[in-house]
């Protein structure tokens, strides 16, 4: 093979290897992103659980006070 073959090939080869990289590092990046927004809903889900349960103590207490 000619010196310009190896080169053709090397080159080839690299690109290959940069676009499996990029795609790896693609769909690590939309499951970190899923990850993400999964947490902030179950954390805003635990806020308004929180929200609901003080307003029930208040509301339980006043009831009872009477």
């Amino acid at each position: 093979m000619k010196k310009g073959s190896w080169i053709a090939v090397a080159l080839v080869a690299l690109v290959l290897v940069a676009v499996v990289v990029l795609a790896v590092k693609l769909i690590s990046g939309v499951f970190a992103l899923a990850s993400g927004a999964l947490d902030t809903i179950l954390g805003l889900a635990l806020i308004a659980g929180l929200v609901v349960l003080v307003i029930w103590m208040f509301a339980y207490a006043a009831k009872k006070r009477k």
